[in-house]
Order: C-alpha cells, then structure tokens, then sequence
C-alpha cells in the first residue's frame, strides 16, 4: 500500500503536475479538472488545495520565485563572504532558474494578468525580488537613505533583463554573470 502524501507534499506533488502540464501544452490546458486527471487525484482534492485557477496560477509563480531566492540563499551561505561571491550567487541562481523554467514562467505570469486582481503582477514580482535582494547584500552595504530602494529594483531589472537575454541565447551565461556582476557591485558600493 502506498504511504499517504501530507498536506504539503500533496500541494508540491499537483504544482509538479500543474508545472508539467504547462511545460508541455501552455497555461491554455492547466485547469483544476485537467491538473486533477493528469495527477490521479479527485477534483474535490485540487479545488481544496488550489480553490480556482487563479489560485493554482499564483502558487505556481510564487513556487518559481520562492526557488530563484532559496537556491541564492543556499549559495550565500555556503560562503559568500564578500559583495563580489553574493553578487555572483544571486545571478547564478537567478539565470539558471530562468534558463530552466523561463518560458513557463512567463505563460503563468501572462496568464495571471487575464485576473483584475493580478494587473500589478509585474510590480508584485519586481518588489518580491528586490526585497529579498535588499535583505541579501544587507549586510554588505554601507550606503543609505532614500534611493537604496531603487538601487535593487534597478539590480532586479538587470538581472531579469540580461537572463532573458542568456535564455534565448544572445549572451552566454559567463558574459551575463560577469557583466551583472560588476553592474551590481557598482550599484551598491557607489557613495
């Protein structure tokens, strides 16, 4: 008899799905009843976990962007013990993330902005990652006031603009991480 799955990896188990599926036919084919049919599972099961299509969408970009930061987080702490080593763990990870799974992230995204209350998705992203940028290279700084905040939403649009750039192959990934690197250390030791 197989083990009965937690709440959680029940939950992780359908993004898994939910993900597959866009991979392989578009954000068009991922509903609630298709995630239910290609996971074995009952539709009661995935409108518990998910309630609307709108809710399987936001948990499937937040799982993208959750893994973007814990994996820098998971670089940085296994010794990034100056601004230029989390400068590269940050664009690391991002990168890899984007080559990896950029294209669905992007369909989810355009699909989340058909919702009313999801037309400020990019701006949600945009203050998630410069967020956790902020609480990344914290430690580093030495530069505050007002414009620090527009400092990493500058470093954010750097990154997600020159990733992109490496996902479809017009720079490859050394000259972006090397280029992004002095762009964001520039940024942050600028007095």
């Amino acid at each position: 008899m197989a083990k009965r799955l937690s709440k959680q990896e029940r939950r992780e188990q359908l993004l898994s799905v939910a993900d597959s599926i866009v991979r392989a036919n578009g954000t068009e084919a991922l509903t609630l009843i298709t995630l239910a049919d290609k996971a074995g599972v009952t539709k009661a099961l995935t409108y518990d976990h998910f309630s609307t299509r709108e809710g399987l969408l936001i948990q499937l970009y937040r799982r993208y962007d959750e893994r973007v930061i814990a994996a820098t987080q998971a670089a940085i702490s296994s010794g990034a013990k100056t601004i230029e080593c989390a400068a590269e763990a940050v664009v690391v990870s991002y990168i890899e993330c984007t080559c990896y799974g950029g294209n669905q992230y992007e369909a989810i995204v355009s699909a989340l902005l058909a919702y009313p209350d999801y037309q400020d998705i990019r701006l949600r992203i945009r203050d998630f990652f410069a967020d956790a940028y902020e609480e990344i290279f914290r430690c580093f700084m030495t530069k505050k006031g007002a414009d620090v905040r527009l400092r990493f939403i500058a470093i954010f649009g750097a990154i997600e603009e020159v990733a992109r750039s490496v996902s479809i192959g017009e720079y490859s990934v050394e000259e972006a991480i090397a280029a992004l690197k002095s762009i964001i250390v520039a940024i942050l030791k600028e007095r």
